[in-house]
Formats: C-alpha cells, structure tokens, sequence
C-alpha cells in the first residue's frame, strides 16, 4: 500500500486547530493508501501531542519531529548567518525536501483548514517535471497595495502568485534543483523583507516551475470569493476563521469536525474569549492593516527580489 507523507508545523497554540484538520482528513481520505503525518514543533506539550496523537489508526499515522533538532541536522546550515533556529521556523516548508529525503513527493497543509474532500485525489495529481502544484492566490487579488508588492517587489505577476497553505511538492525536483540552497543563499546574501516570509520566497523561487491546481484544493473563502462550486479544501486564511469571527463563509464544514475533534470546547471558549475582548479584536484587525501598509513600503524600498534572480 502506498504511502502519502503528509506535513504540518505547529505550535501549542495551533494544537486544537490542527486537531480539526487531522479529523476531516481522516474521515474523507481513501483507504487505498497508508497517511504518514509530520508535525513539526518545538515547544507542543505532552497532553498537545496526546490529543492529535489520538487520531492514529493502521492507515493513519502520526509522527512528531523537532523542528530545532531536525534543523541543526542540514548540511551547511551553520555556514549562514543565523542566531537562533527559531527563526527558520516560519521557512519550514521549504525545508521538506531536504528533511524527508525518503520521500519522491509530498503534501504541505497550513492547520487552518479542513478537508471535506479526499487528500489522495491531490495526491494523485501529476506534476511532471513542475516543483510544486498551487492555487493561485486570489485572496490578495482585489487588495491594491498586495498586487502591487507581488508584481513590483517580489517580482511576480499577482495572477500567478499562489498561496502556500496547500502544496503538492514535487521533493525530488525540489532536491535536484537545490531549491533550499539557493533560499539559505537568498536569505542570508539579501535579507529582504518580505510580508508573507514562506509565500513570497517560495514563489520567487519556483516561479516558471508551478502547476497550477484546481482552485478545489485551496479554497480560501473572504475577501472577494465566498462561494465555491465544489470545495475539496477550505483554507481559512488571513482574517477569514471561525475561532476569531462571528460568522465566515463555511465555517459549519470547520464545526462539524471541531465538534468530533476533542477541542470543540476549548476553541468555542477561545472564541468566546476573543470576541468579547476589544483590544484583541482592534490588535488583531490592526496587524492586517500593518501588512498592507508594510507591502506599500516595501514596495516603495530601493531593494526587491530582482537582487535574487
């Protein structure tokens, strides 16, 4: 039976919403394949990983990795200027192929979704010789000051810039093109800012080198688009999530599951918590508005992406 290796990284606070996503995974994936879950943390307690370790089953497994641990391991990791690990974290994805070399492909999932379809079905889309498959982003495409940061400073035409919270990753493309070399090298020759650190490198990296998904796999309701035909993966990205809202688009699909997690409670009081506290709520709804008004002032910068290529 063939196995699909699937990652997450996550902290403790992320536990409950990753609980979620684990359950709808489950109940949907095709028995015709063994699931292999990475979970990728440093600081997720033992009762944390008590609590996700529960959805293992004989096609389900679960396996927890030290991001710290797992890093100190690169090859020529320390030939880069970096203080502390911690600071790769949020780069996690682009560390998959040389972290899991066993692995020919993978999936990448952001833990702020569900998914109501069967993950084999992605799984089974080709790549060729493309180093990842994508949905574009169209959650920042009616957002001025994003279209113009993704085409002027990261270097890509916002139509094709595509969101990295669901990714079929072609793992040994990746590897034989020494995708995480050239980003150690990025990142430490430049040290450009960026507003979505993970997402704008990665498009940098693989542009020309992207299949483009159904928007099925990634669909990212808000903004613009509430409504989808047929939603294999819902993605409750940016502000669009039902632990910090009233109310969003298919947040029954996320309930339905949250109930049958074991953190149903706990995230209905951090809701509740969240809702009825006004300087969370105006804090929150400030950090959007910092990166709208970060993008414009990277965009404005003397520097951009173009140093890269």
């Amino acid at each position: 039976m063939q196995t699909i290796p699937i990652f997450f990284s996550v902290d403790e606070h992320y536990v409950p919403y990753l609980a979620v996503a684990l359950k709808s995974i489950k109940d949907n994936a095709s028995e015709r394949y063994l699931y292999h879950i990475h979970i990728l943390n440093d600081n997720i307690s033992m009762a944390g990983k008590a609590g996700l370790a529960a959805f293992q089953s004989d096609n389900f497994k679960i396996e927890f990795h030290s991001l710290t641990r797992k890093l100190k391991c690169l090859d020529g990791l320390r030939s880069h200027r970096f203080t502390a690990f911690s600071s790769l974290s949020i780069y996690f994805r682009l560390f998959i192929p040389v972290l899991f070399p066993q692995y020919d492909k993978g999936i990448y999932l952001d833990a702020d979704l569900v998914v109501p379809g069967d993950i084999s079905w992605l799984w089974e889309e080709p790549l060729g010789d493309k180093y990842i498959g994508a949905v574009a982003d169209y959650s920042i495409q009616h957002i001025g000051p994003f279209m113009k940061y993704i085409d002027e400073y990261v270097c890509v035409d916002h139509r094709r810039y595509v969101n990295s919270g669901v990714l079929l990753m072609n793992l040994r493309a990746l590897r034989d093109n020494d995708i995480t070399g050239k980003f150690l090298h990025w990142l430490s020759e430049y040290s450009l800012g960026t507003v979505a650190p993970d997402q704008d490198y990665l498009n940098a990296l693989c542009k020309h080198h992207i299949q483009y998904l159904d928007p099925c796999w990634n669909c990212m309701p808000g903004g613009s688009v509430t409504q989808f035909d047929n939603p294999q993966i819902i993605h409750f990205n940016l502000a669009a999530k039902p632990w910090l809202n009233e109310t969003v688009p298919y947040d029954e699909v996320f309930w339905k599951y949250a109930l049958q997690s074991g953190y149903y409670d706990e995230i209905r009081a951090r809701r509740t918590a969240f809702l009825t506290n006004a300087n969370a709520v105006k804090a929150y709804r400030e950090g959007i508005d910092a990166l709208v008004r970060m993008a414009t002032e990277l965009t404005h910068s003397t520097v951009s992406f173009r140093l890269c290529s």
